[in-house]
């Protein structure tokens, strides 16, 4: 790098770093709010309703949108109901969940380690009005989110930060036919163990199959509201490929892909709520919802509630017993790896068609690297730059070798230019002697741009590891750089 690049190259890197405050300070951006309203629905394959709250800081929202666990189970009974249904709420390391006997199932997973911006746990399942999963039967006609419940656990608080626990609800139909769900919850990890045993199939009216469904759309967690939005989506893994179901016609949705599903899931920017199968594969996957324009501070995006679910077969059968691991928490690379069914693939790093395989390695080095250097550098900002540094020394011999070959033919540019006013109406002698004088001072006019080539997967990982990481998500950096 000489003299003259020098300069260059420090702007350049301060307009990156203050980027977003430069363009605040010219006028050209607003500050993100703090407090963006926001439509939270509650999408099903049948029907849609819409809810106002406050998706980005819940805790200012009013005491009628923001209500307390009890109120809100009450609510989802409803007024004619005269039977209460039992909160329990299980504390792990990583969430809160509440569940409720209505449903028999969380109306409430708060992450324990990720917040909005006004220092509020993130909240999976905003201002649901229904327990999620949800399991319908009979085309459904009968839903287990409006069916109560027996609960093998007293309604109070319990501890799973040192070891499981399970509850289980069950619901008996007076006929021989019971429905018994069972969830178990573990002290570190982000998924649930969900087990649905249908007994008496007949007895209850069910037959051929029913559908599992994440029946409580994603809410915005980022200040920047438009961003988040445009990442949310239904994803599905069928064939050993990420498919997206995103085939809105008039600004609905309702996709089935037909085929073994592994898993079904929908995903906002960096969290994720995903159904695995544990026994047996989905007989297909879909996608329920809609999209809107709203209007926030920052005026008018437009709005996408995805809920997400899963077909099983079941016909011809008495007695039936499935299990699932619901995933509910961040779309962590190294995290959703851990699964072994592709989950990591949420992210869409590395699955580009045709080109997807190369850049993949390169993206997961990164992904793991940047944590390592955090270990000694609790930084995320200097670890990127120390990060540029070593990328810079790892590039190096190719960036010498292209840096040599440009100059090279620097040097030799005016003895080109010589030959082009020589042969300038005979065009066969002009290629004919610059070919030679390539050859003898052994350069090629293409040797100053393949030594980068090596390098492109590399800058397309980055890409898509800065923008998808979660890692520099609330990440501080320096001064009023509080969030990477």
């Amino acid at each position: 790098m000489d003299k003259k690049t020098l300069p260059l190259v420090i702007l350049l890197i301060v307009i990156i770093i203050f980027y977003i405050p430069i363009l605040e300070f010219l006028g050209l951006v607003k500050p993100a709010s703090k407090e963006i309203p926001i439509e939270t629905p509650v999408v099903t394959d049948t029907a849609y309703t819409t809810q106002t709250t406050f998706g980005v800081e819940p805790a200012t929202a009013s005491p009628d949108i923001q209500r307390s666990p009890d109120r809100m189970v009450t609510e989802m009974v409803g007024a004619t109901d005269s039977i209460s249904p039992d909160t329990i709420i299980v504390n792990t390391n990583t969430y809160e969940v509440m569940l409720s006997s209505y449903g028999g199932g969380p109306v409430s997973i708060k992450l324990k380690e990720y917040f909005y911006r006004d220092g509020e746990r993130i909240e999976m399942l905003p201002n649901a009005t229904a327990a999620t999963p949800e399991a319908t039967f009979a085309g459904g006609t009968f839903s287990t989110s409006k069916t109560h419940f027996v609960s093998s656990l007293a309604a109070r608080t319990y501890d799973a930060t040192r070891d499981t626990v399970e509850v289980v609800y069950t619901y008996d139909n007076g006929n021989e036919g019971r429905i018994i769900k069972r969830l178990r919850f573990y002290p570190d990890s982000y998924h649930y163990d969900l087990t649905i045993d249908l007994e008496g199939t007949r007895n209850l009216g069910f037959e051929r199959s029913y559908s599992l469904i994440w029946n409580t759309p994603l809410g915005v967690t980022e200040p920047q509201v438009s961003i988040d939005y445009d990442a949310m989506e239904a994803v599905t893994m069928q064939g050993g490929t990420r498919e997206t179901m995103d085939d809105f016609d008039d600004g609905r949705l309702n996709q089935s892909n037909p085929g073994d599903a592994v898993w079904v899931g929908v995903r906002a920017k960096y969290f994720a709520a995903v159904l695995i199968p544990q026994n047996r594969p989905a007989s297909s996957a879909f996608a329920n919802g809609y999209k809107e324009d709203v209007s926030t501070p920052d005026g008018s995006t437009e709005a996408r509630y995805i809920t997400a679910g899963m077909k099983m077969e079941f016909a011809g059968v008495q007695n039936l017993s499935d299990s699932f691991r619901v995933f509910v928490g961040p779309l962590d690379y190294m995290l959703l790896d851990e699964y072994n069914v592709g989950l990591e693939d949420m992210l869409g790093i590395g699955t580009t068609p045709v080109v997807g395989w190369i850049i993949k390695p390169f993206a997961i080095a990164i992904m793991w690297l940047l944590p390592q250097l955090y270990k000694f550098i609790p930084n995320y900002g200097f670890v990127i730059i120390l990060f540029g540094f070593l990328v810079k020394i790892v590039t190096l011999p190719l960036s010498m070798k292209s840096f040599k070959s440009m100059q090279a033919m620097r040097e030799l540019q005016p003895k080109v230019d010589e030959l082009k006013t020589k042969h300038k109406k005979n065009p066969q002698a002009m290629n004919k002697e610059m070919m030679a004088l390539y050859k003898k001072h052994g350069v090629s006019p293409v040797s100053g741009c393949l030594p980068m080539l090596p390098q492109m997967p590399l800058i397309f990982a980055l890409f898509s590891v800065f923008r998808s990481t979660i890692l520099l998500r609330d990440a501080p950096f320096i001064w009023f750089i509080d969030d990477l």
